[in-house]
């Protein structure tokens, strides 16, 4: 996870406004997993998110009346997401702390959470060994009955049709231009992120390079994660396109998420 590490550790202060551009996106995604979650026998439980950024998806949680704890390799993003919280009305049920997303077991006990959140996924930032290493820890602080939520994975099935991609992303302060490539026979999707900044000039705007990344993500179709899951304790209860829409995972969706319990 070097190139992970060089993006949210080293650079965290430019990821950051990567971030606060998703906000809210987040807001959104907290809505339909707090509909999921309610439904489910989950209202205002016990939830680990991780890893948890600024706090985009965390602190609307916190708001709608979950026991949240947040966790994340980077200490600015951490620092970041306990202040945005300590402004945010509502969000006192929400903290923070600094830790691997690999190693949970050496900061919480077993059955410390109802469910486990994983939003914009980490998931295929590391080995596919790292992957089963989550699976287990995040199913060994989670109760027996509790719960996996995995949201916006990209999939495999989608990215072998569409194998070159150029992805566009702007916000109020940063533009951001991904170009993507798909080495098929490791599964893994390689590219390059490019920030640019931007700034306000007579006429327009300036936007000021910023700095590049590569990226080396592992992908994974749903037939590929679900049987990686329920080796490591989770049964997997559904795969949708979306939380919000709620529709059957397929081929032809560029993300997916999964909802499993723990067994």
């Amino acid at each position: 996870m070097d190139w992970a590490e060089k993006v949210f550790v080293r650079n965290a202060r430019l990821y950051e406004l990567v971030l606060e551009g998703m906000w809210e996106r987040g807001e959104e995604d907290a809505v339909a997993i707090s509909s999921l979650l309610s439904e489910r026998g989950f209202g205002g439980c016990r939830v680990l998110d991780v890893p948890c950024g600024i706090g985009r998806v965390a602190i609307p949680l916190a708001r709608l009346g979950f026991d949240l704890t947040g966790v994340d390799i980077s200490p600015y993003l951490v620092g970041a997401a306990k202040r945005r919280a300590k402004s945010e009305a509502g969000a006192g049920r929400a903290k923070f702390v600094v830790g691997n997303m690999l190693d949970l077991t050496s900061r919480f006990e077993e059955e410390s959470f109802d469910v486990v959140l994983n939003v914009f996924t980490s998931i295929g930032y590391g080995s596919e060994e790292e992957d089963l290493k989550f699976f287990r820890e995040a199913r060994d602080v989670t109760r027996k009955g509790g719960a996996l939520v995995i949201s916006g994975l990209r999939n495999r099935d989608y990215i072998a049709r569409n194998p070159s991609q150029n992805v566009y992303e702007e916000s109020k302060r940063l533009l951001v231009l991904d170009t993507y490539a798909f080495d098929e026979g490791r599964s893994r999707e390689k590219g390059l992120w490019r920030l640019y900044l931007k700034a306000a000039r007579a006429g327009g705007e300036l936007l000021k390079f910023a700095g590049e990344f590569p990226i080396d993500i592992r992908v994974y179709s749903p037939h590929e994660l679900v049987p990686r899951l329920e080796a490591t304790g989770w049964s997997v209860q559904g795969t949708y396109d979306s939380f919000t829409t709620r529709g059957q995972a397929v081929p032809e969706s560029p993300v997916y998420a999964v909802f499993a319990r723990a067994v």
